[in-house]
This record gives C-alpha cells, structure tokens and sequence, in this order.
C-alpha cells in the first residue's frame, strides 16, 4: 500500500521537475525535493497508521514500521530520483554545447 504511493510521488517529482525547466524556474528543483521529503517524513506517515482499538492494547509497532518504510524507502528514493534527473539535465545541457 505504501509503494504505489511513492511510485506516485516520484513520478510527479519528475513531472514537477520537467515543468520548472520548461520554465526556467532554477531552485524549483530543490523546493521539489524538499516538498516530496516534507510530505514523506511528516504528512504522508499518519494516514496509513493503522486505527487504534479503544478496548485491547494498542501497540506503536505497524506505525513505527510505516514511518520508517516512508522515512527510509521514500526518501531514498526522493533523493535517487533528484540525483537522476540532476545528471540526466547536465548531460542534456552538455550535449547542447556539443551541438554549438
């Protein structure tokens, strides 16, 4: 449950990234990857918690193991897909000076 959401994410990441090229926008790139690492650190743990039961004993286990998949997997793989995209663009850019 927790993968297809950060396949989501991280192709929104590239989606956000292309945009702020065709734009221009420069530190766009890192305000993406500080959004995407915000949502998965803070925001998106709490909705996969699972519901606490008001009569047996609640353990902290599942969201202990949900925030860290997101914490650990999800920011991996933020900062993987940053990395890609980072060199991806600077061998665009160089094979666009070749061209000169």
């Amino acid at each position: 449950m927790i993968l297809p959401w950060i396949i989501l994410f991280s192709i929104g990441q590239i989606i956000g990234y292309r945009i702020t090229d065709h734009f221009g926008f420069r530190t766009g790139r890192i305000l993406i990857l500080l959004s995407v690492l915000i949502h998965y650190f803070f925001i998106l743990p709490p909705w996969f918690f699972p519901e606490s039961d008001t009569e047996g004993i609640n353990c902290g286990m599942p969201a202990l193991g949900i925030t860290l998949a997101f914490w650990i997997v999800g920011g991996a793989m933020a900062i993987i897909v940053h990395l890609a995209y980072y060199f991806y663009r600077k061998s665009q850019e160089k094979d666009e000076m070749n061209m000169l």
